[in-house]
């Protein structure tokens, strides 16, 4: 749907009354919709032209750093015998600002010469801040290009705190049962800064060049594309790679062993042939090249299906290595995935990795706290290719089956910023939860519009980054509407809601009170909520604005429902909980019970919830403690049902206060107190 469409429907919906839009028996919908009390906010039509046009223009996020590298070169030389490895590293560097000294990244590495422009530069190491700064003796202006030489080698000696390596090396000495040595790079977040100087910060892209000089029995994998094999004349080999896309630094990646290569060709929508290639052994009890070359299909068609969802595959190649030992289930590396060789064919993996190709490689997150841009997006993108494959169900079926996860203490904060909140930067609450705010989002403003979104932020922020704010304002151009409000609550907010319903009906009037039931230190939701009401074979769905922790709606329905289910289609992050005193909401009452009202005590409103299984004379009064009635609540004959009537006591003095129930001949009362 386009932008005028998503106005015509807010217009639409702008004539609905309380909050309430209801659809037609049988059906349901998701869609854009906006609050009742905050329409006054709606974008105007005629403004949206030129919101589009400023965006467009916009800056984009580049971090605060004085300079842009453009480009990296590196030499490598890997013996493979030891886990030495030897390097030269040629950086472009764009001027941002005049400066008179440079600070970039390294650490565990002896950095043996260093030259700028040609000329020898001193050099300051700050192994706390994993830094060192070049002195350029003199001032260099903004818009120079500077060309930093630097050659280094790895400290095998040093002592690498925790899994901070950058560079790994197994042989088949170490590890039993190995069937070649393995060298590799894993570098995510921050550690490419232990096997190439550079500048490691996500938001600094530039495009790269790598050249691995290996044993002739290795192969060296790396990103981009393969340019040549240099045979050197002294029994080593170079694999000459270069990656022409904008590449952040902890994307680089080069994995060698004695692999097998299988490949296929996947054909653009414009007919570019690109490889997809997987690298594994096939050496001793090792027998993986059949296995991936019958699973190449599957992949290709998993390009396929996100290229018709995101846009087209963006890049020159789709690799992946199939290797062990290997901490982690995969790594994203741009067009050259590193898998867990236990997992090397495991679906949800490797759909997951191949979705960051889009989400987290073209376009990458603008710093560390917006990281869920790249691992909620992949992480949903998984579910988008069982939507592919099995449609709706299949969509509904893999939320619930694989991305409920509750019991994550991780999922008790924000998507934003893990780290800040005492959580791991790749922690659950950026993968699973992340990818249910998507999945709400969705369901929100509809499927045109989210998947329009995703396009143009892709189309927007392609070989660049982007951090929380700017995908908002994607997100705002795209919808024509101001969606402040879903990310105060779903991206910086914390938890969940979980939200409790009862009903009832009289008088062709379905009642309903939502209840959310979350911990104070949770937001109050503000969501549209689609609740379906089953009468026989019949059904009617409607959607309702809930913003409050006790919320009732009163909607016409003209037959008494058998069942009423929130949120039926299972689009919102939630919990389904009891009401208070645990009085489940999704079926007719079978006895005849008053609740006590809640809160309690109260100041002055409070909510007073009863069920009645058979159609009767009902009232609820009020009375003090005197056996005076102050209020007289309902009085009226009504069908069977779950009820709450909310009563104020505004205008009553502090106190204990009765509320009876009577329907036909049962009388039952319970106490209150009024806490002014």
């Amino acid at each position: 749907m386009d932008a005028s469409g998503l106005r015509a429907r807010l217009l639409n919906l702008a004539v609905a009354t309380a909050g309430i839009c209801v659809l037609s028996a049988g059906t349901s919908a998701q869609y854009l919709q906006y609050p009742p009390e905050q329409k006054s906010r709606c974008v105007h039509a005629e403004s949206f032209l030129n919101r589009q046009q400023a965006f467009n223009t916009a800056a984009y996020f580049e971090g605060p750093q004085p300079f842009d590298v453009q480009h990296y070169k590196l030499d490598l030389d890997l013996p493979m015998t030891t886990d030495e490895l030897r390097g030269r590293c040629v950086m472009t560097l764009l001027l941002k600002a005049s400066v008179d000294s440079l600070v970039l990244n390294a650490v565990g590495l002896s950095l043996d010469s260093v030259r700028v422009d040609a000329t020898p530069v001193d050099v300051t190491l700050d192994t706390a801040r994993e830094t060192f700064t070049l002195h350029l003796q003199q001032i260099r202006n903004q818009s120079e290009v500077l060309t930093i030489e630097l050659a280094y080698h790895r400290i095998r000696e040093y002592i690498r705190r925790g899994s901070r390596y950058g560079y790994y090396y197994f042989s088949v000495d170490s590890v039993v049962g190995l069937p070649a040595n393995l060298g590799y790079t894993m570098s995510e977040p921050s550690d490419a800064r232990f096997w190439m100087p550079c500048f490691d910060e996500p938001w600094d892209k530039a495009t790269a060049e790598v050249n691995i000089t290996v044993p002739p029995a290795y192969t060296a994998a790396s990103n981009g594309r393969l340019l040549e094999i240099t045979e050197n004349g002294d029994g080593t080999r170079t694999w000459h790679w270069r990656e022409n896309h904008q590449i952040a630094p902890y994307l680089l990646c080069v994995t060698v062993s004695a692999f097998s290569v299988s490949r296929l060709p996947y054909v653009t929508a414009g007919g570019d042939t690109i490889p997809i290639e997987y690298y594994v052994w096939d050496l001793g009890s090792f027998h993986d090249s059949s296995a991936a070359a019958s699973y190449l299909p599957s992949v290709r068609s998993m390009v396929g299906a996100y290229s018709g969802i995101f846009g087209e595959y963006p890049f020159d190649k789709y690799g992946m290595t199939a290797i062990v030992p290997f901490e982690y289930g995969g790594m994203e590396h741009q067009t050259i995935t590193t898998l867990n060789r236990h997992l090397f064919t495991y679906e949800r993996l490797v759909a997951h990795e191949l979705a960051h190709q889009w989400w987290g490689d073209l376009v990458t997150c603008g710093t560390w706290p917006d990281v869920w841009l790249n691992e909620s997006f992949a992480t949903y993108s998984e579910a988008l290719w069982q939507e592919s494959k099995g449609g709706k169900a299949a969509l509904r079926d893999y939320m619930k089956d694989s991305l409920e996860h509750f019991n994550f203490l991780s999922w008790t904060g924000a998507v934003y910023d893990p780290v800040s909140q005492g959580f791991n930067l790749l922690d659950d609450v950026v993968y699973s939860k992340g990818a249910w705010v998507l999945h709400s989002l969705r369901g929100v403003i509809g499927d045109s519009a989210f998947f329009q979104t995703l396009r143009t932020y892709r189309s927007m922020y392609e070989q660049k980054n982007a951090t929380t704010e700017e995908f908002l304002a994607v997100l705002d151009t795209v919808t024509n509407v101001r969606m402040r409000w879903f990310f105060d609550q779903w991206v910086y907010g914390r938890g969940w809601p979980q939200y409790a319903l009862r009903f009832g009906w009289r008088q062709d009037t379905l009642s309903l009170t939502i209840y959310q039931q979350q911990d104070v230190s949770c937001p109050t939701y503000l969501m549209p909520l689609h609740v379906r009401a089953f009468h026989g074979t019949d059904s009617t769905t409607f959607v309702v604005w809930d913003s409050l922790r006790i919320q009732r709606f009163s909607i016409p329905l003209s037959a008494a429902p058998d069942k009423v289910v929130l949120d039926p289609d299972d689009w919102v992050l939630k919990q389904i909980v009891d009401a208070p005193n645990g009085v489940a909401g999704d079926k007719l009452p079978e006895t005849f019970v008053l609740d006590q009202n809640y809160p309690n005590p109260f100041n002055p409103l409070t909510h007073i919830g009863y069920r009645i299984p058979l159609s009767g004379w009902v009232s609820l009064r009020v009375f003090d403690l005197l056996g005076r009635e102050v209020a007289t609540l309902t009085d009226e004959k009504s069908g069977p049902g779950e009820y709450t009537v909310p009563f104020d006591g505004q205008n009553l003095p502090s106190g204990v206060y009765v509320y009876q129930l009577r329907v036909g001949d049962r009388t039952v009362s319970r106490r209150m107190v009024l806490m002014k």
